[in-house]
């Protein structure tokens, strides 16, 4: 009886020890320290106006300060600055204080990228760059035409040599003059919708091609995104006056079976490689479906006639003829 209660007691006290000992060895493991970090940071554009919490232009000159603090000092390392910005000046680097990491004797600042030793304290920096004017373009290959789409850039990145692992950056969004004038359009035409009293089959209509001008803008076809929101007039008193439902039906569904049209052909133009002659003949087919909706339409609304002739030639332009 005795023998039992004592291998109890010594398997009690076993397990107690083992999770002791468990608990010491996750309490001795401590996180490891990041070397460096980007503390604070400032984006002025050239007139001196501060983006630092709004978006960037393609094309646009900018200036940013930044302070990487160094907490801890790890001999043989170095850390890297690094930038994908365009450079304006003889260098894209300047030491503000006397950070003891940077030896400004044997440092290279015209390069995009510097590299320094790992030494505690603070490095402020200025460095002055223009965002590449084609960072927002994706040409489509075989066709004079380019997509635009919205593009985060790693203005700076902060990395640990010699691998090169990434310890912080700063990121900004970047946008471009043809992503603006759809964004402001779409606003525009938006609030108009909001506050008309014109007919209610226009208004629908209205709202129709605004649903298919986003869908264009996000594929990447700003531009004629921002074509197809002109079509709607910029004001009220410029909406069609409303005749007897039996004309003016037909056209409604002219005009919005146009807009699918155009939809189509957006998904062809990303088979372009692999059948370009048939993209050709769709878009020639449906020039001279406009040709036709065009007369048709100018009966109602003759500067509608003309926008929808504007997007007829653009996409002749587009397959060349």
């Amino acid at each position: 009886m005795k023998q039992k209660r004592f291998l109890t007691i010594l398997t009690l006290i076993s397990i107690v020890a083992i999770l002791s000992g468990t608990t010491t060895v996750y309490a001795q493991t401590p996180t490891p320290p990041t070397p460096a970090v980007i503390d604070t940071y400032t984006i002025k554009n050239i007139d001196g106006s501060d983006v630092t919490e709004d978006y960037l232009m393609a094309g646009d000159t900018y200036e940013i300060s930044l302070e990487v603090n160094v907490g801890v000092d790890l001999g043989n390392n170095t850390l890297i600055l690094s930038t994908p910005l365009g450079k304006v000046e003889d260098v894209y680097w300047h030491l503000e204080n006397d950070y003891p990491g940077i030896n400004t004797e044997t440092w290279q600042p015209g390069q995009s990228a510097i590299e320094f030793a790992v030494l505690e304290g603070i490095a402020q920096l200025t460095i002055t760059g223009f965002v590449p004017s084609d960072y927002t373009w994706t040409e489509i290959e075989g066709y004079s035409y380019v997509l635009h789409a919205i593009r985060d850039i790693p203005l700076i990145k902060l990395s640990l040599g010699p691998e090169g692992t990434e310890l912080d950056r700063i990121s900004m969004e970047v946008k471009d003059q043809a992503i603006i004038a759809y964004e402001q359009t779409l606003i525009e035409k938006d609030a108009l919708l909001k506050t008309t009293d014109a007919d209610p089959k226009y208004e629908k209509l209205a709202t129709d091609i605004i649903a298919h001008a986003q869908i264009m803008y996000v594929k990447g076809y700003v531009e004629d995104a921002t074509k197809l929101l002109n079509t709607i007039p910029d004001s009220s008193a410029d909406f069609p006056v409303p005749v007897e439902e039996k004309t003016f039906l037909p056209y409604l569904i002219g005009i919005i079976a146009l807009a699918v049209l155009l939809i189509i052909f957006i998904a062809l133009l990303f088979k372009a490689r692999a059948n370009s002659s048939f993209i050709r003949q769709q878009v020639d087919e449906e020039a001279g479906r406009l040709d036709v909706l065009s007369i048709r339409v100018s009966k109602i609304d003759k500067q509608l006639a003309r926008d929808l002739e504007q997007v007829k030639e653009q996409l002749e332009r587009i397959s060349g003829r």
